[in-house]
């Protein structure tokens, strides 16, 4: 299948999106080497704001905060016996990262996060863990979680999402119905996006990009690609071996084995329309 590639440059189309608040990060890791990683990759995102805390401080800054997500170790005092948050007096409870350095150092509250990191952790491992926390956070905001913890637009306010992008394309502005586009694809400062036969980049984070889109349909499944599940025709998630989604296209992406049991957690998700 022969691929037309286009530069490209989005042109802001103010009535297509509001702009989000930054992410809202709450950190409360004691393994120091832990910490200094998960800090130092949030902070190189402009668009993250991260609070680090000890454990003591976690209940206020919670509240003062009210975070996207929180990330904490699994021996936390503070969640040691808790069932979730809201049995700790947190009424909006944000996604959840859960660290740990034993593996089966597992509890019901922990059963309620979005992922359990086992230290050491390299940088593909928090991004995938990161990639799940935003997801959950995108999907909460398109549903009926209050505006006072995930910055959903207040009561009787439907969010919008963008329903097409303008790209200029030589002398050109194109648009492109975002229901069209079958997947995207980070590449270096780029986007890839696949509509068909045709692939036009786009100077963008697929971050940025991805907050436009509608969470119940774009699914990311993997550090650099972003899939239409309009477009897909299955998942094969085996236990072992290699993993991949096939499009309808029949054009199929391999999937990293890291991602087994995010994607598994993430697509038993009901997507709200």
């Amino acid at each position: 299948m022969k691929s037309l590639q286009r530069n490209t440059q989005l042109v802001t189309l103010t009535e297509l999106q509001t702009i989000e608040a930054p992410l809202r990060v709450l950190v409360s890791e004691p393994d120091i080497t832990s910490r200094r990683l998960i800090c130092t990759l949030l902070q190189s995102n402009g668009e993250t704001t991260v609070t680090c805390v000890e454990d003591s401080q976690l209940f206020s800054a919670i509240h003062e905060t009210a975070p996207h997500i929180v990330i904490l170790d699994v021996h936390s005092p503070s969640i040691r016996r808790a069932l979730n948050w809201e049995t700790l007096g947190i009424q909006e409870a944000p996604a959840t990262i859960i660290t740990g350095f034993d593996p089966s150092a597992v509890s019901t509250f922990t059963s309620n996060a979005v992922d359990f990191l086992v230290k050491p952790f390299d940088v593909e491992r928090l991004e995938s863990a990161l990639d799940l926390a935003i997801a959950a956070v995108s999907q909460a905001r398109s549903t009926s979680i209050p505006a006072a913890s995930l910055g959903h637009p207040e009561p009787g306010e439907q969010r919008r999402f963008a329903q097409r992008l303008a790209v200029e394309v030589d002398e050109k502005i194109v648009l492109l119905r975002t229901e069209d586009i079958e997947w995207l694809q980070a590449s270096g400062n780029y986007i890839r996006i696949h509509l068909g036969e045709m692939v036009y980049l786009l100077r963008q984070s697929l971050k940025n990009l991805q907050a436009l889109l509608d969470p119940g349909r774009f699914l990311r499944v993997h550090r650099k690609v972003v899939v239409n599940l309009d477009h897909v025709e299955e998942f094969y998630l085996p236990a072992e071996g290699n993993m991949f989604v096939r499009l309808k296209s029949g054009l199929c992406l391999s999937l990293r084995k890291a991602n087994h049991a995010l994607l598994r957690k993430t697509l038993k998700r009901p997507f709200i329309a």
